[in-house]
């Protein structure tokens, strides 16, 4: 019988074990540096996208995966408004149908995001025409969650989806070639341009982004009533503790009944549970995509 050094047992079985590490590592960090569709209809999305850079800044990473109900972001979005040029009041930047419609992909996108990925969306509405009738407009734009705060870069403001070649075609064609007229969602780096009369209003949970010293007018900053932000007193394991600790939310607000000690973790504070093992090294990246995947396919 031969004899093998168990060194060199060791050695062979270390490395296929080490490549194999080193690839779940690789494929991890890809899945945040593409472009993942979480919803389409014809020119309408909600995707997933590489977080995009200020110019000679590092970027802070985003507070995600996060999970906010779609009622919640449906009555945050809704209440938007935009004074554009000029109008005698100001009227909704979504309005409830469109806020509706985007509210569930929009919760879906802050609940798989990592936290080096932006979303991207596009959403249709019809809007009131100047003298009769209605018109159909778009909102296209960039959010992302940060400092318990929802932003929003308006990167398109209630643009015409009819394109100016419209003339051309046959009728009954009004779409326009995305090719020609692409959605611009917006940028950290610039502010969009759209009409410069128009301004958002804002309030107690809406307000403007500061960056270097000036109000950005084309990036809303909201205050979600329902809190999302993780909470780190968490120290207990991820699924298995049997209470669920208080969060201090906000007045008003669908968290603001204490926790019965005998229901289960919600699947809002078993992730957040989960993301604080991780940060504290408690797990492994492999173990926690996996345990969240799991928690995530319950939705």
């Amino acid at each position: 019988m031969q004899y093998t050094p168990a060194a060199s047992v060791s050695g062979r079985l270390l490395a296929p074990m080490l490549c194999l590490c080193l690839g779940v590592v690789q494929v991890a960090t890809a899945s945040s540096n593409k472009t993942t569709e979480i919803w389409k209809s014809v020119d309408e999305f909600v995707v997933l996208a590489p977080q995009d850079a200020l110019t000679g800044n590092a970027v802070p990473r985003n507070d995600q995966p996060v999970v906010i109900e779609p009622a919640n972001l449906a009555a945050a979005l809704a209440k938007l408004r935009v004074q554009e040029g000029g109008a005698q009041e100001a009227v909704p930047l979504f309005g409830n149908d469109a806020a509706r419609k985007l509210a569930t992909p929009l919760s879906t996108a802050l609940s798989r995001a990592a936290a080096d990925q932006d979303i991207l969306f596009a959403i249709e509405m019809l809007q009131k025409a100047a003298i009769l009738g209605s018109k159909p407009v778009s909102v296209a734009g960039r959010a992302f969650y940060q400092n318990q705060r929802l932003h929003l870069i308006i990167g398109e403001l209630h643009v015409s989806t009819v394109p100016p070649e419209y003339k051309n075609y046959p009728i009954g064609y009004p779409k326009p070639d995305r090719r020609l007229h692409p959605h611009q969602t917006g940028e950290r780096s610039r502010e969009a341009l759209y009409d410069s009369a128009a301004h958002f209003e804002t309030g107690d949970d809406v307000s403007l982004f500061v960056q270097d010293g000036k109000l950005r007018p084309d990036w809303l900053v909201l205050n979600v009533s329902a809190p999302a932000a993780p909470d780190h007193r968490v120290a207990a394991a991820a699924t298995s503790a049997p209470t669920v600790t208080s969060q201090n939310p906000l007045p008003g607000s669908a968290g603001a009944a204490k926790p019965s000690s005998s229901a289960p973790p919600s699947l809002e504070e078993r992730l957040r549970r989960l993301k604080h093992l991780r940060e504290q090294d408690l797990i492994t990246e492999e173990e926690y995509n996996r345990k969240r995947s799991e928690i995530l396919d319950q939705l």
